[in-house]
């Protein structure tokens, strides 16, 4: 065995030591209604307020292994986005909708100013949500996501099948739901092997929360719905003819979008901090936590 491999698997072996003694609880839901849809919340600490996003096929519990951590110095407030988790189903799926809904819950909460941070199609959200309401956002961390009307073409080429043949699939009318009905299970967790770095990262235990959260047509529908909204969804980012101005962190698993997601955020902003985390593929919160934390504070503490 080749001197490199050995140190790789220690670090890896290291760094899976340290996921499982990371403390991974949620604090309890709480639930808001905006425009008459319900938002499912899950809030705890003091100071600043963060603001957490998740993307698909996940919910807030993405997060079990980050806030507990964020909370010690910030007032961390991760959010179900509209139609998946706890919260209810909302009329549209494009990015700017979804903004609005956010916007509410933040002006409903009382919060005037925050950070806000997004992983995968929560990264959608915090873009749009950026570009729409800048002037609430201290900083934004954007985290493995093909943002929008951003992302590059050439992410978008058969080579590259394997990390983005869903966002042609999940768009087509009908045929996703009829296909996965019954093998919910068995879909997401082809998602969490092929496009995790760190296997252990998510369990048994975690997929099945995962899978009750997406079971049946329903849930498995509002989750497509974000990408059938995509098309439509870059059309809004494409349209954005400003700048902007707030501290951007972009943050790519080295095994996921690596570099790729500060490329996109830079047709935007000149104000970009690009990170790539090593033994790392798309799930960062649970396969690096440790790492997303060290960024995030870093980065909010500039």
């Amino acid at each position: 065995m080749k001197k490199t491999n050995k140190i790789s698997i220690i670090i890896l072996a290291f760094i899976q030591m340290i996921n499982q003694n990371m403390n991974a609880q949620m604090p309890t839901e709480k639930t808001i209604t905006i425009d008459n849809t319900k938002i499912a919340y899950y809030e705890q600490g003091k100071g600043e307020t963060v603001l957490l996003l998740h993307g698909w096929p996940q919910t807030s519990y993405v997060w079990r292994k980050v806030l507990p951590e964020l909370s010690k110095n910030y007032r961390v407030i991760a959010v179900d986005l509209p139609g998946l988790g706890n919260s209810d189903t909302t009329r549209s799926y494009d990015t700017k909708n979804i903004a609005t809904l956010l916007n509410g819950l933040t002006d409903s909460l009382q919060i005037k100013k925050f950070h806000l941070v997004g992983h995968d199609i929560g990264s959608w959200v915090a873009v749009a949500y950026a570009m729409h309401f800048e002037s609430k956002l201290i900083t934004l961390t954007v985290i493995d996501a093909g943002i929008p009307g951003l992302i590059s073409p050439t992410v978008f080429q058969p080579e590259n099948a394997n990390k983005i043949w869903q966002f042609y699939f999940h768009a087509v009318d009908e045929i996703p739901e009829f296909l996965t009905e019954g093998k919910e299970k068995e879909y997401l967790s082809w998602y969490f092997s092929k496009k995790s770095y760190i296997k252990t990262a998510i369990d048994e235990t975690d997929l099945q929360i995962y899978y009750s959260a997406y079971k049946g047509k329903k849930k498995m529908k509002n989750g497509f719905d974000y990408y059938r909204a995509f098309a439509e969804s870059s059309t809004q980012n494409k349209s954005f003819n400003s700048t902007l101005t707030i501290p951007i962190l972009a943050i790519g698993g080295k095994y996921a979008m690596a570099d790729q997601v500060g490329i996109a955020m830079k047709k935007i902003s000149t104000n970009v901090q690009t990170e790539t985390v090593d033994f790392c593929g798309h799930y960062i919160p649970e396969e690096q936590p440790e790492k997303l934390v060290e960024l995030i504070e870093k980065h909010i503490n500039k």
